[in-house]
């Protein structure tokens, strides 16, 4: 009787132990388990470009913001649409992260080659916005072409030649689209990087570019690039750019603000993306990134996944309406 009994009391405290683990089992959410192991981010763009900068210097708060390290890391290829493929290969919830921006999802879906294109924009989740930035465009300084005004003179006789990061990206199709309302021919040449694109037009290679400003500043205050217009519907105010006519004041409006999102794998829960949003939204208001923004002539941003998707659907009306 006494060995039944014991019997019996072990069965009751195993099944209680058993009880009390389901139930704190039960209890976890899956966002207070992400992320379990490092995070890695892709910047689908050139080693030392704007973007990243930006997701090199906001790495270094993942292990307090998230409690596992962030990774930055590049993979290139077709202006960012290798990764962004590549990138398909990861379930919801994965531990990667992706840039993209309205380049790979506005702009090469809606012109020629798209059918190579093997991605879509819902097959992301958008994050967050990690800037916004405002395009310049430059010219070798020996044209001493200062304005669009000199441009159209210029381009009456010339086909113009244009460096661009990527010949299916944001700054080629603004390139086209100011081009056309210009009246002017021109021939694009496509670079790994802003950076090689600034260099080629600096060297006499090419004779124009489009870039961040930031990566155009060293060359124009060297004197080698003269700026010829900021796509924007006013004058940008920084010592470097001050007093360059915008192009909106010329009446044209076939332009936007470049941007770079930060995405997760379709499927990925509300939960685990609104804990991505919340660290870093903290990251971007530290003091030293803001400090990089303001060198980098970009701005911060809190925009929504609405104001996200609405800018993609402004961009491909933009793109639609200039083919």
């Amino acid at each position: 009787m006494k060995k039944l009994f014991s019997i019996l009391m072990m069965s009751i405290i195993m099944s209680s132990a058993l009880f009390a683990n389901g139930t704190k089992e039960s209890t976890q959410s899956p966002v207070d388990a992400w992320p379990e192991e490092p995070v890695t981010v892709i910047c689908p763009w050139a080693v030392g470009g704007v973007a990243d900068l930006v997701n090199r210097k906001a790495a270094v708060y993942g292990q307090e913001l998230l409690g596992q390290p962030v990774l930055a890391t590049n993979e290139l290829g077709a202006g960012g649409n290798v990764a962004l493929t590549n990138f398909l290969k990861n379930e919801a919830n994965s531990y990667n992260l992706i840039f993209g921006g309205e380049g790979a999802f506005s702009i090469a879906p809606n012109v020629d080659g798209s059918e190579a294109i093997m991605f879509k924009y819902d097959d992301y989740v958008p994050v967050m916005n990690m800037y916004s930035a405002t395009f310049v465009m430059t010219a070798n300084a020996g044209l001493n072409i200062n304005n669009l005004d000199d441009l159209k003179a210029y381009g009456a006789n010339h086909t113009c030649v244009v460096a661009v990061n990527g010949i299916a990206g944001s700054e080629a199709f603004i390139a086209k689209a100011l081009f056309k309302e210009l009246g002017i021919d021109l021939t694009l040449v496509s670079y790994n990087g802003a950076n090689l694109a600034l260099a080629a037009v600096a060297k006499g290679e090419t004779e124009f570019a489009l870039s961040h400003q930031s990566q155009a500043k060293g060359a124009v205050e060297a004197g080698t690039l003269t700026p010829v217009t900021v796509f924007s519907d006013k004058p940008v105010n920084n010592d470097v750019f001050k007093d360059v006519k915008p192009a909106g004041e010329y009446g044209i409006d076939s332009y936007f603000p470049n941007t770079c999102f930060l995405l997760a794998r379709k499927g990925t829960s509300p939960e685990v993306v609104a804990k991505i949003r919340s660290a870093y939204l903290e990251i971007m208001q530290k003091e030293d990134m803001q400090k990089l923004f303001s060198q980098l002539m970009v701005e911060s941003s809190d925009w929504t996944a609405e104001d996200m998707n609405n800018h993609i659907e402004h961009v491909i009306q933009i793109v639609q309406n200039n083919k």
